[in-house]
């Protein structure tokens, strides 16, 4: 029986007749004769799930909607299940029939557990796993309309949990199911958020939100199709009146090594003395190629950023074609008389023609940085080619750049088109502070430009720097991006590493704020263990090899960096250009795992990983995987593959929720998947056996062997002294876990 399980559960109970979906079992009124010849009933689906959300000072209220279809030619009723979040407490509750409003019953944490067992017990359903423990709001619902819809509505509210000044959210969406009726038609939520105390951070690891955040205020949103729901919405909200903020947020299971996510952002009001001044040289390619729109929209975006300078900066200009040609000399303070002659400068006298002489473009900017590096000097460069005057190879050119060592150097580059040598426009960010940046064929460069100078034109700690505990009985590791970045006005920076000890710390931040050189300190606490959570690890894992990928691409492949990438993409289920699907068919081959004792020799081989975006995946393709692609993506210096490769792996190293290491994922294989990522664990399907990754990551020869019938006393026996291995019991029927230093196999 296929496993669900998801934010609500319909449950329709009716013996034989049973069919899956968000979840509803349907069931035949009692009054309905069941002919012997009577097809088995179809799933119901989910058509659109959306929920809002106020939180006013951390009280939340959420009212969340669902829209379901019965696909049967006949009416249906069943129960409403829905887990609620700790200590919350349902308002209303609306489902409409003729006229009249339905009643409902809110079950305690100690009778939803054992209802849930009886369920399982009857329906052999791993899915209701996941809500063995939770506080569970209960309702019984007829009828649902043969070939007809169900629309519920639910509010609730609860007081969000403070720690120290973060405030924690977290709406439950989370489901491992394997059915294409696991699939949301479409979902979405919007999130509102008021606060008395100025907030400082608003952040969710969980979903690629859209964040508008003011001093008081913020508002986050979320909508997409044909969703899986594979983990709960995490929202993560600090409040502090200081200049800068930092949150921690630790990850840790008991005798581990922790992961930690933090978090620093200034206030979101700044008055113009407290943003640093900043020089800023524009450098713009005026060759040939650039000719039409792509001048224009360049010109209008150069417009923009320059109007956008304060009195107390300084700037310059530099087309460049054949030759780099400044606007002015030195450094112009960025006075209205300045503007306006600048942008009657951009208007009138750039135009597109000759080559390409980016060596010289470039050093005729670095050598305008002042030699006391006070204030941040930044460089953004903009071209569309390859150097073809002047120094023309790679290497010299980044040579020479970094000769000049310009001070407090913020090097950004914007690649327009495919047609451009990607890796020393990549080298040249990465070497000198900055980020880089690509333009697609078509893609509106004005946008691209001026959306990324109004973010960084505000920088208010510059020079960052951060010092973490380092002794005998807590060591920090691995912190990622390795090179910190300036704090700008309105932005939050997360970093995530690894750390091993416990106890209270100091974390140390200086920079440069309002021009002066200041220290801040932190306290926070390394806990043994915390496991709540559990996004931090796969973040890491997604930064971290994104970081490990571009260190490659960029300077040479080496054996222990790739063995280092493959690890962590089979642990934590990631994309890279080093694995893909393998599909094994359940019915090809049996399970050859002993019913005694599992031994290492036992473990199989060639664990599928995700598939890949730089070559094909052999069950789609037909075809055998192509192992030549990746290396010719991660070798290519110019082109589509490459500026591809460039940008895949700088969304990795700035990975800011989980659901970004899933753009390779095939969603018309929701039926079919064979990998799941529940918490931080990540399954895979082998010959109808879903093993744990860390059964092929870690050591388990000294680990303890336990094996236990599905749905046997001792399966729920563990269930109740185990509350939190539900959600990866309910993976499957047949099951490999590594728990608490155990290996648990389910049969």
């Amino acid at each position: 029986m296929r496993k669900l399980s998801l934010l609500c559960l319909l449950l329709f109970v009716a013996g034989l007749y049973q069919a899956y979906a968000c979840r509803i079992v349907p069931r035949r009124p009692e009054t309905d004769v069941i002919a012997p010849s009577q097809p088995p009933l179809q799933a119901i689906s989910v058509k659109s799930h959306s929920f809002t959300t106020t939180i006013k000072n951390g009280v939340a209220t959420t009212v969340l909607e669902s829209l379901f279809y019965n696909p049967n030619p006949q009416v249906l009723e069943g129960t409403y299940l829905f887990p609620l979040p700790r200590g919350a407490s349902v308002s209303q509750f609306s489902m409409w029939i003729d006229g009249k409003e339905m009643s409902a019953e809110l079950l305690d944490a100690d009778k939803a557990r054992n209802l849930y067992i009886s369920i399982v017990q009857r329906m052999i359903d791993p899915g209701l796993l996941e809500f063995v423990g939770r506080e569970t709001f209960k309702l019984r619902i007829y009828p649902i309309p043969a070939y007809g819809d169900k629309k519920i509505k639910l509010s609730y509210q609860q007081v969000l949990p403070m720690d120290g000044n973060l405030m924690r959210y977290v709406y439950p969406l989370t489901t491992v199911g394997n059915g294409p009726q696991d699939v949301l038609g479409s979902f979405s939520f919007d999130i509102k958020i008021t606060s008395d105390i100025p907030l400082k951070s608003v952040f969710s690891p969980s979903h690629n939100t859209k964040i508008v955040k003011e001093e008081n205020s913020a508002s986050v949103s979320y909508a997409a199709t044909n969703v899986q729901p594979e983990k709960d919405v995490v929202l993560y909200i600090s409040r502090s009146m200081g200049k800068v903020d930092l949150s921690f947020i630790p990850f840790r299971k008991k005798g581990e090594d922790g992961y930690f996510l933090l978090m620093l952002a200034p206030k979101t009001k700044t008055e113009g003395k407290e943003a640093n001044p900043k020089d800023v040289v524009f450098v713009l390619d005026t060759s040939g190629s650039m000719v039409g729109d792509k001048m224009k929209q360049a010109k209008a975006a150069l417009k923009y950023c320059v109007q956008l300078l304060r009195p107390e900066d300084r700037f310059n200009l530099i087309p460049f074609a054949t030759e780099a040609s400044p606007y002015k000399d030195a450094l112009l303070a960025a006075g209205s008389k300045e503007i306006e002659g600048a942008v009657k400068y951009i208007e009138e006298e750039i135009e597109a023609r000759g080559g390409t002489n980016i060596e010289e473009a470039l050093r005729f900017a670095l050598e305008m940085a002042p030699k006391t590096g006070e204030r941040p000097f930044m460089v953004v460069f903009i071209t569309d080619g390859k150097p073809t005057i002047g120094v023309t190879q790679p290497e010299e050119i980044l040579a020479n750049v970094k000769k000049i060592n310009a001070q407090n150097l913020r090097l950004f580059t914007f690649g327009v088109g495919e047609d451009l040598n990607t890796k020393l426009l990549d080298l040249l960010a990465e070497e000198n502070h900055g980020v880089r940046e690509y333009v697609a064929t078509g893609e509106d460069i004005e946008i691209k430009v001026s959306s990324f100078f109004e973010k960084v034109s505000s920088p208010v700690l510059s020079n960052l720097r951060i010092q973490f505990p380092s002794s005998e009985s807590l060591r920090t590791t691995e912190v990622y991006p390795r090179e910190f970045p300036d704090l700008f006005k309105g932005a939050t920076v997360t970093l995530l590493g690894r750390y091993t000890g416990t106890g209270d710390q100091a974390i140390r931040l200086t920079g440069l704020l309002s021009g002066k050189n200041q220290e801040f300190v932190f306290e926070v606490v390394f806990p043994e263990e915390k496991t709540e959570n559990d996004m931090v690890p796969r973040l890491w894992a997604v930064r971290k090899v994104g970081f490990l990928l571009d260190q490659i691409r960029l300077h040479g492949e080496e054996s222990e960096l790739k063995k280092e990438v493959v690890m962590l993409a089979k642990k934590f289920g990631i994309v890279t250009p080093y694995t893909s699907y393998l599909v094994v068919e359940d019915n090809i081959q049996t399970q050859n795992i002993r019913r005694d004792v599992m031994r290492p020799q036992d473990r199989p081989q060639n664990v599928p990983a995700p598939p890949s975006a730089f070559a094909p995946n052999e069950e789609r393709s037909g075809n055998a995987f192509d192992k030549e692609a990746a290396p010719r993506a991660m070798k290519a210096e110019s082109g589509e593959k490459s500026v591809q490769a460039s940008q895949e792996f700088k969304k990795m190293k700035e990975a800011e929720a989980v659901d970004e290491d899933d753009r390779g994922k095939d969603k018309g294989r929701a039926g079919k998947a064979d990998m799941r990522k529940v918490a931080d664990k990540t399954f895979y399907l082998q010959n109808g056996v879903w093993y744990d990754s860390e059964y092929h990551t870690v050591k388990i020869d000294k680990m303890a062997k336990v094996r236990i019938q599905y749905l046997s006393n001792d399966y729920f026996k563990l269930l109740k002294e185990e509350a939190e291995i539900g959600k990866f019991l309910a993976v499957g029927t047949k099951l490999v876990l590594i728990w608490k230093n155990k290996i648990f196999e389910i049969y």
